[in-house]
């Protein structure tokens, strides 16, 4: 969050170590710095408009599964998204996996009546694309499944009709997108990183095992889904780690594979000549998995995908199977894992979920709103005890608090050297006389001229400097006289 909000305040003009920093999250960082140009320079500001993003991103929700399945089950569907645990973890943060969810939900929501009911809307649609994806740039992942949707309504070529929408929806996005990188190349002195990291997305490089969530694990995301929908304990390790799943976790899954259960019941697939070079291709992905480039294994799933769907029915179901795959294998591949990444795959989910309870209904003779209504009021009730599954903590304020003591401290503070473990937090606390220096590397800070030093380890090998407070593993130091 600290990176963005100094980000924010060199929208301002004020450049506190942010230079090379500055192509993350254009939007949310600019939007953000609109309540620092009328002095509200607070942190609550990112939280403001993140929290913005987050209902508008509900709001399109119920409207995309809207086009689905009736009033009910929409906002059964919208009520679960927005209280599955992890969304409830991460939501108006300061964090962008929710305010991206929400622009990827209205992509999709514009794709499917720009397709199917009105051309138009890729004039809207394309730009919206551009904004999601300086938004946050994992919104791209969504695009394989798009397209997908496409070539299964209109074929391989642009409809006629389509044409001159698509052409203004990619010129406006061109304007919008060069208008965008020519700012971020000024601001970070010809320095653009993002590309770097969609470059090794492509390429398949994984990230550095120096990251302090590298995890090799490709099945994290599937393992800890159940604690992802409803868990009841929370403990914080760097980031919030979701554990223990409860009965209303289970409780989906069983409906899934109920209503799985009725759907294969009452369409009877079968193995066909047709099939085979689809489950050739899975096989394939499967076997190569995490050997190759995560854009090869998705390329071979849609594919499959294609081949299955283009003649089915289930059209539909199957771009939804596109929309979760073209985002986990991607995750699942990369090799820094952190539960908030895997938040775009809920909506489709979901989907699967309402579908599975129609399918419920229509074998079972019950009310057909008891299920939802049930299940809206149990995921209420979630959204008002989460937070009693957090396990105490202060490791989110310390940072703050050991700040706000050394501004007490000291009132020259600005005009003194201060090294710091981590240079980010205490950028936007302390301002830019900031040093980072890792907590490790004692002999280089007992040798520096700081006036003072923030660790996150005792350092008991200091000669030339005194603790003089912590605050929940927090060290400060001053040099001594």
């Amino acid at each position: 969050m600290y990176v963005y909000l100094l980000n924010a305040l060199y929208y301002t003009g004020t450049n506190i170590h942010s230079t090379g920093n500055i192509y993350l999250s254009p939007l949310i960082c600019f939007l953000t710095s609109i309540f620092f140009m009328f002095g509200f320079v607070d942190k609550l500001a990112i939280y403001i408009i993140t929290g913005i993003f987050a209902i508008i991103g509900n709001i399109g929700c119920y409207l995309l599964f809207r086009k689905y399945f009736d009033e009910t089950l929409s906002l059964t569907g919208t009520v679960m998204y927005s209280t599955f645990s992890l969304y409830l973890t991460w939501v108006a943060n300061g964090t962008l996996d929710i305010p991206a969810t929400g622009i990827t939900i209205w992509i999709v929501l514009f794709t499917i009546i720009a397709v199917r009911e009105n051309p138009k809307y890729y004039e809207y649609l394309i730009p919206l694309f551009a904004i999601g994806f300086f938004t946050r740039y994992t919104v791209i992942l969504t695009l394989p499944a798009l397209l997908l949707f496409y070539v299964y309504e209109n074929g391989f070529k642009i409809a006629p009709e389509d044409y001159k929408h698509i052409k203004r929806g990619i010129i406006i996005a061109i304007i919008m997108t060069a208008i965008i990188l020519a700012i971020l190349l000024i601001m970070g002195n010809g320095q653009f990183q993002a590309g770097n990291q969609i470059t090794n997305g492509i390429t398949g490089k994984q990230g550095a095992d120096t990251d302090p969530a590298y995890n090799t694990d490709v099945s994290y995301y599937l393992m800890n889904l159940p604690n992802f929908i409803s868990n009841s304990h929370t403990v914080f390790d760097g980031n919030p780690v979701l554990e223990n799943p409860t009965v209303l976790s289970w409780a989906i899954f069983a409906l899934l594979i109920i209503g799985a259960g009725f759907w294969l019941y009452d369409n009877k697939p079968k193995f066909e000549k047709t099939h085979v070079v689809p489950a050739v291709l899975i096989l394939i992905a499967i076997i190569t998995f995490t050997r190759i480039s995560s854009v090869i294994t998705t390329l071979l799933v849609l594919i499959s995908l294609y081949l299955i769907g283009k003649d089915s029915e289930n059209k539909d179901g199957y771009f939804m199977l596109a929309w979760i795959f073209s985002n986990i294998i991607f995750l699942s591949y990369y090799s820094i894992k952190v539960n908030r990444y895997i938040i775009p795959i809920f909506p489709p989910l979901i989907f699967f979920i309402l579908t599975a309870i129609e399918s419920i209904h229509k074998h079972v003779k019950i009310n057909k709103n008891i299920i939802p209504i049930l299940l809206i009021g149990l995921f209420i009730i979630q959204a008002f005890a989460f937070t009693f599954t957090f396990e105490p903590t202060n490791e989110y304020k310390a940072t703050e608090e050991i700040s706000n003591f050394l501004i007490a401290h000291d009132p020259n503070y600005k005009n003194e050297p201060i090294g710091v473990y981590n240079i980010r937090p205490y950028s936007w606390w302390l301002g830019e006389n900031i040093t980072g220096i890792i907590s490790g590397a004692q002999d280089k800070i007992d040798s520096s001229n700081m006036t003072y030093y923030i660790s996150n380890q005792k350092l008991d090998n200091l000669t030339n400097y005194t603790e003089i407070k912590n605050i929940d593993k927090l060290y400060l130091y001053e040099k001594s006289v």
